[in-house]
This record gives structure tokens, sequence and C-alpha cells, in this order.
């Protein structure tokens, strides 16, 4: 079976396809050229947005030039150690330390230095005590440990009593306590050089 057209009916499907070519070809040039300005007005606002905090970050520079200014004032090595070599430093938190402890009546019974690790351009040096003496002396040695200068760092502290559980100490008498512990500090690393080539 033929299907004919009059002439009017196949005019209309011939104006209804060359619409709907004309549509397809509408699309496939519009939807690509919409994601394009999608793509770009983000892409344009994104770079304002930035532009606009980057202009907020250059706004403030005075002040910050001047908050540095300040802090440099302050003078921030009194917080360092003075020396820069790992055995140099270790030996000066050992020196502090030590001083520190005996002057609150404890015994040391061993120091050991640890390896040094170095933090950007900050040295962390660490040395290991263990101790003898009194809970009161402990408390008052690593109470000034802390807020010495330069600072030190108490760490992985343990304090154990030489007593039994049923042990009665004598009055008056107390008794001994065994603490371990590390203490750190930092140093500045010294500015090498530039190399000549």
């Amino acid at each position: 079976m033929k299907l004919t057209l009059t002439p009017l009916q196949s005019r209309v499907l011939a104006i209804a396809l060359l619409l709907a070519v004309l549509a397809v070809l509408a699309a496939l040039v519009y939807m690509p050229w919409k994601q394009a300005h999608v793509y770009y007005d983000a892409a344009i606002a994104d770079r304002l947005d930035r532009t606009s905090r980057y202009l907020r970050v250059a706004a403030q520079r005075k002040n910050v030039e001047a908050n540095i200014a300040l802090i440099a004032k302050r003078n921030a090595s009194r917080f360092y150690l003075k020396a820069s070599s790992p055995a140099l430093a270790a030996a000066e938190v050992q020196q502090m330390a030590q001083a520190i402890v005996e002057a609150n009546g404890l015994t040391v019974e061993s120091t050991q230095f640890s390896s040094h690790k170095d933090e950007g351009a900050r040295r962390k040096v660490t040395v290991s005590f263990r101790l003898r003496g009194p809970l009161h002396a402990v408390q008052k040695a690593l109470y000034e440990l802390e807020t010495a200068l330069p600072y030190l760092y108490v760490d992985n502290l343990v304090i154990r009593s030489n007593a039994g559980r049923n042990a009665k100490p004598a009055p008056g008498v107390e008794p001994d306590t065994l603490v371990q512990f590390d203490l750190f500090a930092f140093t500045r690393l010294a500015k090498q050089a530039p190399s000549k080539s």
C-alpha cells in the first residue's frame, strides 16, 4: 500500500521536516555555545573573586609589616637555645635542667641524648632524664623546667613510687619517687651561606 499525499499535505510535511532539521541544527549550535558561555562566566567570576581576595590581602600589607617589625623587636631568640649544633644544644638543655633539678634536691640518675629532628627553620633537641627524689620536689622542678627561658618542654613523663603498695613510710619521711621524662627544646638552624658556582 502506497501512501499518497495531496500537494498541500506534501508541502506541510516538507515545511515540518525543514523546521525539524533547523531545530536540530540550532540545538547542535546553541548547546555548545551555551556551555562555553557558562564555563567562561564561571571562570571570569572565579578570577574576579580571586583578584578581590588578593587586593584585600595586599591592602593589609602595611599592618602585617608593622606586626613583623614589632615581633622582631621582641627578640624571639630568647625562646630558643643558643647553640645550633645538636650536641651543643643537647648539652645546653642538660646543663639547664641539671641546675634546676639539683637546686630542688633531686638526684640525677642518668641522662641520655636522643636524636635531633629538624622542623623547618628549627631543630628539636631531646634529652632523656631519670631522676630520684621526693614528690613535692619533683613537682617544683617540673614547674621550673617548663617555665624556664629558653622554653623547655616535658614529654613522656613517668612517675613511679619506690614503696610497695602496702608499705607504710616512717612519719615525717617522704618516700622517694623515680621520675623518667624526655625534655626537649628548640634551636634555630644556622643559616647556610649560598654556594658559589
